[in-house]
């Protein structure tokens, strides 16, 4: 903000704060604070040290609760402290005097035996509390605002002369300073918007105090307020406040009744594009995270599938053993036989010397077997993954294409990752031969299903080493099968941190050898149990719910 629309707002704000307490100070974003103003339980004093958003308003408290819900941004540590003190000498306080220092960019609040130092322009804005000449805490990423600039009325716009002010840039630009930076190190109170409004001459200082001698709370946006749309609004410059219109601009001007209405309309488009740019940042990386797991994945996977052995090959290997295993000579361990498909052909065979003829056809047989088993699972593994692929990609260009904050919360399901909470109950799932999986939600719900639902006899089953569900399977009559376990097995080997894994190991127990362990709910030590290696896979339209 400049200092002539920082003269305004604070003459429209102090006959509505001034001699007021200030109450319940409270953090609205990472970098900005709001007081209740006391006899205006609807209005909120929102003092804002944020890139983009730093300034003073006085905004509604449906407003600002609603600004300040959007907020995506971690905390920081040193706002928290911040907090504290804040609370501490601020909550109640009756506020004195608001001013700015002249020459500056700099608003001072005079909050009883404290000061709110508030320094909205420069690259790195602040809000610092200060008690007896000491800063206690400061909010922004910048040094502290504290102690506030010494007055300088020489250096206000309006007083300034123009022939030092063009001797004053030029050198800044001597300097190696930006146009911009030139200008405002001249005259501060300028702001970064009406210093690209002169091009650093006297004549064009003359005539930016002429167009001055009027100001107007001007905003310029995108569209009006009320046809915005998140995406427009997460440029840096898509909503700017000027006491005049700023040419040239390609962007709707809008002339509001008041300042402290400008500035209101100026922070929530600045709010709500900086939560858009969040978001869609954040969901952009978490898509493109699992699009380079999920190729990864695909590309191990076609890996796999392209080193298995010819099955077929195996078997016909396999018949010819069994066809002419009285012509190997005993503890050879290659043969050269006719292919029984096609006589002319001849097959080399390697062999277990220790095994006789139909040994070794029976052992090439069961590799087949394992080898095709594989095929089939790897095949299914690999198109379940591109399926996933399809999805996550189809994802990616929904948040590239979203237009308001909102469409960027709607992501595809994925299962619960432990330590949330479980919603609904636990999963449940049949196998095959009918018998149930139980799964858990989060790590309340694992302890729950573990010692509250499970019986001692009921199989207990959870991936190896790594964060994932605990799984049950019902077992009180004894029936449960290799299937039933293996089928099990996947299920939480899918619902844990290794389902993107090839083949992944799951502890495979009786519950009544588990016990809790020390380090929250979901932690057991497990006394003894079986290991099951598996793919992992989603029991969804496999495996029937109940």
């Amino acid at each position: 903000m400049d200092a002539i629309t920082l003269d305004r707002l604070i003459a429209e704000l102090a006959p509505l704060v001034v001699g007021r307490h200030l109450s319940r100070p409270r953090l609205v974003a990472r970098d900005a604070l709001a007081f209740e103003v006391g006899g205006a339980r609807d209005s909120w004093l929102w003092l804002d040290a944020g890139r983009g958003t730093a300034g003073v308003y006085l905004v509604s408290r449906a407003l600002a609760r609603r600004l300040s819900e959007g907020d995506v941004a971690p905390l920081p540590g040193h706002a928290r402290q911040a907090l504290l003190h804040l609370r501490k000498h601020t909550d109640g306080v009756r506020l004195h005097a608001v001013s700015r220092v002249a020459g500056e960019r700099t608003v001072v609040f005079d909050v009883g035996d404290v000061s709110l130092v508030l320094r909205p322009g420069g690259a790195a804005p602040a809000l610092t509390l200060a008690r007896d000449g000491a800063a206690l805490g400061t909010l922004g990423d910048g040094p502290p605002a504290w102690p506030p600039p010494e007055p300088r009325p020489e250096r206000e716009w309006d007083r300034v002369d123009a022939a030092a002010f063009e001797a004053a840039v030029a050198d800044g630009l001597a300097e190696g300073r930006s146009a911009t930076r030139a200008t405002l190190a001249a005259c501060p109170g300028l702001g970064p918007l009406l210093a690209r409004e002169t091009d650093g001459s006297a004549a064009s200082l003359v005539a930016l105090r002429e167009r001055l001698r009027t100001p107007q709370p001007t905003l310029h946006a995108p569209a009006p307020p009320g046809e915005w749309h998140d995406a427009d609004l997460a440029p840096p410059d898509a909503v700017r406040l000027a006491p005049v219109a700023l040419t040239p601009s390609s962007h709707t001007q809008l002339v509001t009744e008041s300042w402290l209405q400008a500035a209101a309309l100026l922070l929530e488009g600045r709010r709500r594009g900086n939560v858009f740019e969040q978001r869609q940042r954040a969901s952009l990386a978490a898509a493109r995270r699992d699009l380079r797991r999920l190729s990864q994945l695909e590309l191990n996977l076609a890996g796999d599938l392209a080193g298995l052995a010819d099955e077929g090959r195996l078997r016909r290997e396999a018949e010819a053993l069994l066809a002419f295993a009285h012509r190997l000579p005993a503890g050879a361990e290659t043969a050269e036989l006719p292919d029984p498909y096609e006589p002319a052909a001849r097959l080399l065979v390697r062999l277990e010397p220790r095994l006789g003829g139909a040994a070794n056809a029976d052992r090439l047989f069961d590799k087949a077997r394992r080898i095709e088993r594989a095929r089939r699972e790897i095949e299914l593994r690999l198109r379940e993954t591109r399926s996933a692929l399809a999805a996550k990609r189809a994802q990616e260009a929904l948040v590239l294409g979203a237009r308001d904050a909102a469409q960027l919360l709607l992501r595809e399901p994925r299962p619960q990752a432990v330590g949330e909470a479980g919603a609904g109950g636990p999963r449940h799932y049949l196998t095959s031969r009918g018998l149930s999986v139980l799964v858990g939600r989060g790590a309340r719900e694992n302890h729950h299903l573990t010692f509250r639902v499970a019986r001692p006899e009921d199989v207990w089953l959870h991936a190896r080493d790594v964060p994932g569900a605990h799984v049950v399977l019902r077992d009180n009559e004894g029936r449960a099968g290799a299937e039933d376990l293996r089928e099990a097995a996947e299920t939480a080997a899918f619902f844990s941190d290794a389902r993107g894994a090839s083949l992944v190991d799951v502890h495979v127990a009786r519950r009544k050898h588990v016990r809790p362990a020390r380090g929250g709910p979901g932690r057991v030590f497990v006394a003894h149990s079986d290991t099951l290696r598996v793919v992992p896979r989603d029991p969804e339209r496999r495996l029937r719910r109940r």
